[in-house]
């Protein structure tokens, strides 16, 4: 049993539930303001969630108590210097591949992976006031900037968890997004798409050959070196997802992709 304060009623800091944890955990870690969200509908369990969001600990442990198994909201734009790029997967349309194939720069950065398959790009932006929009940069693609929030990593809905990618350190620094992309979240003009693999267009075609059981380990593991000497490592990382499920056969697990291209990545920064 959850241990409570005789003095005032306020739950101890001790023996925390996992979702108020969870919410003091990433805002001690990321220094993020946050509130709690109803984890089905994904909207503010309270009235002035801005307002009202904190990055103290015991604040933290007293709002969250209010809302058992509450999500994790993390405001975006100045109060917590930050924009997510939501890139949605769903409904026949691929947001991570519209996202990619805009002509800017698209820096690794962290991401939180959400339940339907798609992912949050997370991008410093300081006192930037971004405007927040829905599939206006690209279909499937939503800005969350200034005047919204994020669903941030624990929250847990009935169709699954929002996971931090293992690939970041919950402790880096976020990537400062790029002025260019900068300039497209702030136009209200949906932009042009048409490559997969983003904006450089040297992938070869032989990447797209198809693979078979049998040499799947040591092809792929090639097509990954080839798709980090020519993309950033996030494009990459999409590429190498997208040929596994779409050219491989059978594809390989999730996990044997992201072994090896974490070992081969670290091998890649190690030469530069």
């Amino acid at each position: 049993m959850t241990d409570k304060s005789s003095k005032n009623g306020i739950m101890s800091s001790s023996n925390l539930p996992d979702h108020i944890q969870n919410a003091c955990d990433w805002s001690n870690m990321r220094k993020w303001y946050v509130f709690p969200t109803n984890p089905n509908t994904k909207s503010p369990c309270i009235k002035d969630p801005f307002g009202r969001s904190t990055n103290k600990r015991e604040e933290i442990i007293e709002l969250f108590s209010q809302f058992p198994g509450a999500g994790l909201g993390v405001p975006t734009g100045p109060l917590n210097g930050l924009t997510a790029i939501d890139c949605d997967v769903k409904n026949g349309i691929d947001g991570w591949s519209n996202f990619l194939a805009l002509d800017v720069d698209i820096p690794i950065t962290a991401m939180v992976h959400t339940p339907s398959g798609g992912v949050h790009l997370l991008y410093e932006t300081g006192d930037l006031k971004i405007p927040s929009s829905v599939g206006k940069i690209a279909p499937g693609v939503d800005v969350r900037s200034y005047g919204a929030f994020a669903q941030g990593p624990g929250t847990i809905t009935k169709v699954g968890t929002y996971k931090w990618d293992h690939l970041w350190s919950p402790l880096a620094k976020l990537a400062k997004m790029p002025q260019d992309l900068i300039e497209v979240c702030m136009s209200s003009k949906q932009q042009k798409h048409s490559n997969p693999f983003g904006k450089k267009r040297r992938v070869r075609h032989t990447l797209l050959d198809k693979v078979y059981e049998g040499n799947r380990n040591d092809t792929m593991a090639s097509r990954i070196g080839s798709l980090l000497t020519e993309l950033d490592p996030i494009t990459a990382w999409n590429a190498i997802l997208y040929i596994n499920e779409n050219y491989c056969e059978p594809p390989l697990s999730r996990r044997e992709i992201e072994n090896t291209f974490r070992s081969i990545l670290k091998r890649e920064m190690r030469n530069d």
